[in-house]
């Protein structure tokens, strides 16, 4: 299991470095690198994979604890930046995401849980993955969001600098940000719904921040995907929307998951 978080550790660190150094260097070096940069992250993606396989095996069932969770969510994660990343070699989405990727695996060793919780019931891990893939596509579109706001100031300030400029367009970014937003939401929405089967009493069960911030989160994202089909919000407002429910939602895991294994224990 170590032998296998380190090696993908260094396979994420290496693709982030060439993905760097390909995005700042001309174009022509896109082509070149694109093959290499693809064959580690398969690698990356299989190593990290195994870990959490045998992070999942030795508990008996799911993990899940917050530090395991999170290095599950950042697999998804690089998983996506893959499919992305070979559409869009020039603006590979893994410069952003594998050294976050690779963060997850330090935290995974460094902070294990105290007591680790764990569950093997069938229905209930459909539902736990469905809210870790939401919240995979969601973490996407935060960052996207944030990337967006600087390339649309720097275009209104019309301080284009060059690595700027080999963003894709604002409509393109804009377009896969509400992509994300839209296959997160709905997710999210099966998730609550299938989550709400399982609860029996939610103080008893630690589940009242996470579940009443899981609503709210799921409001923001509904009022901002209604005011972009209705009003056809964009910019600097679907920025504010997506962080919004965004930073609710990793309240309602992150941080109520940090305070119950690291605090209250």
């Amino acid at each position: 299991m170590a032998i296998a978080n380190a090696l993908a550790f260094l396979l994420y660190l290496g693709s982030s470095v060439i993905l760097i150094r390909r995005f700042v260097q001309k174009d022509q070096f896109a082509v070149s690198t694109s093959l290499p940069v693809g064959i580690m992250t398969i690698m990356a993606l299989l190593f990290h994979g195994a870990d959490i396989y045998f992070t999942m095996h030795a508990a008996g069932g799911w993990h899940l604890g917050l530090f395991t969770t999170f290095s599950l969510i950042t697999w998804l994660m690089a998983l996506i930046a893959l499919i992305v990343g070979s559409r869009l070699p020039n603006a590979h989405p893994g410069i952003l995401i594998y050294p976050l990727v690779a963060l997850s695996l330090i935290l995974k060793v460094e902070l294990p849980s105290p007591q680790p919780p764990s569950l093997s019931e069938p229905a209930l891990e459909w539902h736990v993955l469905l809210s870790l893939a939401a919240y995979s596509l969601f973490m996407l579109a935060a960052i996207q969001a944030i990337v967006l706001a600087i390339q649309e100031k720097q275009l209104r300030q019309r301080h284009v600098a060059g690595i700027i400029r080999k963003l894709p367009p604002l409509q393109t970014m804009e377009a896969a940000l509400f992509q994300l937003i839209i296959t997160g939401f709905v997710l999210l929405t099966i998730g609550l719904i299938t989550g709400l089967m399982f609860v029996d009493d939610l103080l008893a069960q630690h589940l009242v921040h996470k579940t009443v911030l899981s609503i709210l989160a799921w409001c923001i994202f509904a009022g901002l995907l209604w005011g972009r089909f209705r009003y056809g919000w964009r910019g600097k407002t679907a920025v504010k929307w997506t962080l919004s429910g965004f930073a609710l939602l990793l309240l309602a895991y992150m941080g109520s998951q940090f305070v119950l294994e690291y605090l209250v224990n």
